[in-house]
């Protein structure tokens, strides 16, 4: 993988107050707007004070010829605030030059050389949805610059640039993919606030291909960009969430690819319950259980795997968050029972318990009569 390749593509805003013994010359003669740029230098940086308000001042070069901050070569960078000018100039031409204007007393002109961005170098494998921590200076020789050098508000940009067609791009450019933005304000990862030294973590959510990743630290008109060219792999871990079963557990599952070890996984994140309670979830291995769905309604879990690849570097993945409605449980209900029929449609029903009953009284009736006229014949004989 190419190292880190540091390019000045923005607005300079300095100021390095440790000088040479030469320079603290120059400086005395700074105070009445002259300064001297000697031939060796190859790329000036000046830094302006003016009274407030006041308007930009006008470079006077050694040949009497002037640059305004309207209007000036491409080659030159120019940035302008109430009470600062802030100027790059590239070869400059050595000798005397002047700068007119309402400069503020002996802070006026400050020249500062050519300083860089020291930034961590990003592995020769990236994946998809990967989050990886950078530590971004800017330095001026050995020396970290802090808001001691007028970087106050200082901010790290991480963006991506897609490779994926350049010849498509080249016609219909695409907008670079905002990865992040820190401040050095001394919360999250940054260890203190305006040392000069950022500290975050980038996510590389976006689709595998080519890419052009870029780091930029600037605080509004000074800017150091440091570049590579990366290939973004797919994400080398899955997960899915089941669904519950009849006694409401349920799990996540992770799915891996040969770029992974299998015994390396962990797993945390926070799962977010209808009633609003977010529960820790961690664990090891394939599947993590989840706590019981006993409630019904929508689950979120979110979380990061951490895992270890086959050649043993320790990585981070951001999972996106997970959608899970949960219904609530069946309940089997005892069939309803028939209404009986109305009376009169069972006639022919009680016809025949009518008849059951009457058959036997009429037989008995027939025999106790026809014993009695048996006993009456036999009385008249």
């Amino acid at each position: 993988m190419a190292p880190l390749m540091v390019r000045a593509l923005g607005l300079l805003l300095l100021g390095l107050a440790a000088l040479s013994a030469q320079g603290e010359e120059q400086r005395s003669r700074w105070l009445g707007n002259t300064f001297r740029i000697d031939p060796s230098i190859e790329e000036l940086t000046l830094i302006i004070e003016r009274t407030s308000p006041s308007t930009p001042v006008v470079l006077i070069k050694p040949d009497g010829s002037k640059y305004y901050y309207q209007r000036h070569p491409d080659h030159i960078n120019w940035a302008s605030t109430d009470t600062r000018d802030v100027i790059t100039l590239w070869r400059p031409e050595p000798g005397p030059w002047q700068a007119t204007g309402k400069l503020a007393g002996e802070h006026g002109i400050t020249l500062l050389s050519v300083f860089r961005l020291s930034i961590d170098e990003l592995p020769a494998r990236v994946y998809q949805n990967e989050v990886i921590r950078l530590n971004g200076q800017l330095m001026h020789g050995d020396t970290r610059l802090d808001a001691n050098y007028y970087l106050e508000g200082l901010r790290l940009l991480a963006q991506l640039y897609s490779r994926g067609d350049e010849e498509n791009d080249q016609a219909y450019p695409q907008p670079p993919l905002r990865l992040a933005e820190f401040v050095d304000d001394g919360t999250g990862l940054d260890a203190v606030a305006e040392d000069g030294q950022l500290t975050a973590e980038v996510v590389f959510d976006a689709a595998p291909g080519n890419y052009l990743f870029q780091a930029e630290v600037s605080n509004g008109v000074l800017a150091r960009y440091a570049e590579q060219e990366i290939t973004l792999y797919p994400m080398p871990v899955h997960a899915r969430v089941t669904t519950p079963d009849s006694q409401r557990q349920w799990r996540i599952e992770l799915e891996t690819d040969s770029d992974i070890l299998d015994d390396s996984l962990v797993v945390t994140g926070q799962l977010l319950t209808p009633l609003e309670q977010r529960l820790p979830i961690s664990g090891q291995g394939r599947q993590i259980e989840l706590p019981p769905a006993r409630q019904p309604g929508n689950y979120h879990w979110q979380g990061r795997v951490f895992a270890t690849t086959v050649d043993g570097r320790e990585i981070q993945l951001n999972m996106k968050e997970q959608l899970v409605r949960v219904a609530p449980p069946l309940v089997r209900e005892a069939p309803k029972a028939a209404p009986p029929p109305p009376w009169w449609q069972g006639w022919p029903l009680w016809a025949g318990v009518a008849g059951l009953t009457l058959l036997p009284a009429g037989g008995g009736f027939w025999w106790w009569r026809r014993k009695r006229i048996n006993a009456a014949d036999v009385n008249e004989k």
